[in-house]
């Protein structure tokens, strides 16, 4: 006997009715999946604490894998999308999305473009540090803060002083300055679980944090202090391990102001000063320096390809990893730029210019409004005017 073919045939029309009720039946699919999916996950994590032991850890990556498969079987809504965010405070990458602040609070978007976290507070003064999965939005002008994942709380804590500063690792570690009216500063060193790991009384000779960055194995603290010495301002570069020993003066920096501290590999610290940029080893050798030679910062980018500088009067300077000239010319006044392996971006009043790694002019996009930031992730993400849109060079002519 034949099977019969209830299915539509080749050609034939569906009707709206017949239509949704497909589509509902694809979506029941794709939620079950994510369903059976994430019950695997979760029984995976639990053999991972039942065998090992490390509750903490385990469960908290249990939440990051978690995360991750509901990010993944997310239906992709694309761009562009409306924001809510009127003007941009800071805008950072995590994994697999961005989170974006601003004065009404701050949203987490993934890569496809799906709203996964909003978050409002009353914060006179937020701020936010990333690491790879979570982030941590605080009050400068408080003494709160909220560790989140990529789609939920994870804790929030209050401080008996107020906070400085902020920090976070890759794995979750959490790094926060606070006032300290005995000394100057206190800093302290939080795991993934919320257990201390360090604290350092910071004094007025050391100087206040300004930058903190964690290395890349999560086992070194980069600390920028700025303090005055002799009627002059003094830098201070500071190393600090995060499970032993005493802080480690790598280099003490007269005349200058750290703008960046950010680690190029484990073994190596590359600080953006107002006047200069300076490339240390943990040893505190100075392995690269590039002088701005009197010329004003406007903006920086920090690539995989190396430093991005803009200055005052149309000027740029491209730099490999050990702060080599790659190379520097004249470029159209500019607000802000960003570095990819491939080209440099610039963003203007009213347009976003393009040119090579070689400075040779690309293409442009005129633009309706002023563009607040761009975004390097899967695609180039343009922030302008409570929107965020895809960025891509115009099509050929035919």
């Amino acid at each position: 006997m034949k099977r019969s073919n209830r299915g539509p045939r080749s050609g034939e029309n569906l009707s709206a009715g017949r239509v949704e009720y497909l589509e509902q039946a694809r979506r029941r699919v794709q939620a079950r999946r994510l369903r059976r999916t994430v019950v695997i996950v979760l029984l995976l994590a639990a053999l991972v604490v039942y065998a090992t032991g490390a509750v903490g850890s385990s469960i908290a990556l249990a939440k990051d894998l978690v995360d991750s498969v509901k990010i993944a079987f997310l239906p992709r809504q694309g761009y562009p999308q409306q924001t809510g965010i009127q003007e941009i405070y800071q805008i950072e990458p995590l994994a697999g999305g961005y989170v974006l602040l601003g004065e009404e609070g701050c949203v987490v978007y993934s890569d496809k473009g799906n709203r996964l976290n909003s978050i409002q507070t009353s914060y006179a003064r937020p701020a936010l540090a990333v690491g790879k999965t979570h982030f941590v939005l605080y009050n400068r002008s408080g003494n709160e803060l909220r560790v989140e994942s990529r789609t939920q709380n994870l804790y929030t804590m209050t401080m008996e002083n107020k906070i400085y500063l902020c920090g976070m690792a890759d794995d979750g570690k959490l790094a926060v300055v606070t006032e300290d009216t005995r000394t100057l500063a206190r800093l302290t060193v939080y795991s993934a679980q919320m257990e201390e790991l360090l604290r350092w009384s910071v004094t007025t000779t050391e100087g206040t944090p300004l930058r903190v960055a964690f290395s890349p194995d999560n086992g070194k603290l980069a600390v920028a202090t700025l303090t005055a010495k002799d009627s002059a301002i003094l830098s201070n570069l500071y190393l600090l391990g995060v499970s032993e020993g005493d802080p480690v003066c790598l280099a003490g920096v007269p005349g200058c102001i750290p703008q960046w501290v950010g680690w190029t590999s484990n073994r190596e610290i590359l600080v953006i000063y107002d006047d200069h940029a300076a490339l240390y080893d943990v040893s505190g050798a100075e392995k690269g320096r590039y002088d701005y030679g009197g010329n004003g910062l406007v903006d920086f980018s920090v690539g995989d390809a190396g430093p991005a500088l803009l200055f005052e009067g149309g000027q740029v300077a491209l730099l490999n990893k050990g702060l080599g000239i790659e190379y520097q010319g004249a470029v159209p006044s500019a607000n802000r730029i960003l570095r990819t392996k491939e080209n440099f971006y610039l963003l203007c009043d009213q347009s976003v210019e393009v040119f090579g790694a070689d400075g040779v002019y690309q293409w442009s996009q005129q633009l309706e409004a002023k563009p607040e930031a761009l975004l390097a992730g899967r695609q180039l993400l343009l922030f302008c005017s409570n929107t965020v849109q895809q960025l891509e060079p115009p099509a050929p002519e035919e």
